[in-house]
């Protein structure tokens, strides 16, 4: 698999700029359907039917769906499509970070928020599940159930929520874009010296002979 980086030094948790004892939970990406953003609704339901209140849902990102969400997410911060700094700084405010998408190829996203000291709770499809350390830095659910039910459950233990995102960020150290880029740099080198030990001999080309005279 060829990698993807993240730059551990924007995406860091020195960025938090709030600590008012607001629950955050945050979701980054395209606000559209094959991102699956209305489960955000369902995870809102489940966590005020539990009687939780003090808490916001993040969104940062735009799209189609975002009318809809605006509508039915009580709970619901929009900050559109956010870079730089402010980027950095959405993440490192977050104290868990929930992706219920299930068609990304990887996730880069869940790599950001890792490297802001937040754990992720993703589904078990696609790219993201492999960015995961199940019960260390995050938790992969095996459907919609388990996923409100493993938030519920994290969010009841602030303690363990802190440490998995600590084991998240030392976790994602090692994946700098200068690390990812030279493992496929060694990849290609790796092919291409392959290539060359089993390219066979060229034999020298046979002329053809003219034809012999007539006697």
């Amino acid at each position: 698999m060829m990698p993807r980086g993240v730059d551990c030094e924007q995406f860091h948790p020195r960025q938090r700029s709030v600590n008012d004892g607001v629950l955050r939970l945050g979701y980054v990406g395209r606000v559209t359907p094959e991102k699956r953003v209305r489960f955000l609704v369902d995870l809102e339901r489940a966590m005020l039917a539990r009687g939780l209140s003090n808490f916001s849902i993040l969104v940062v990102g735009d799209g189609n769906e975002r009318a809809w969400l605006e509508r039915n997410l009580r709970h619901g911060i929009f900050t559109g499509v956010l870079r730089g700094q402010f980027l950095a700084e959405a993440y490192a405010n977050m104290d868990l970070f929930v992706f219920p998408s299930r068609t990304d190829a990887y996730g880069n996203v869940v790599q950001e928020a890792a490297a802001s000291g937040v754990p992720a709770i993703v589904t078990a499809h696609g790219g993201p599940q492999c960015l995961v350390v199940p019960g260390v830095t995050g938790f992969v659910a095996e459907n919609d159930e388990k996923f409100m039910q493993t938030v519920l459950e994290l969010i009841a233990a602030p303690g363990r929520m802190r440490t998995m995102g600590a084991a998240a960020r030392r976790n994602i150290l090692a994946k700098s874009w200068d690390s990812a880029l030279e493992m496929t740099y060694s990849a290609y080198r790796f092919c291409k010296d392959a290539a060359t030990v089993a390219k066979p001999a060229v034999a020298a080309p046979v002329l053809a002979r003219p034809p012999a005279s007539a006697a």
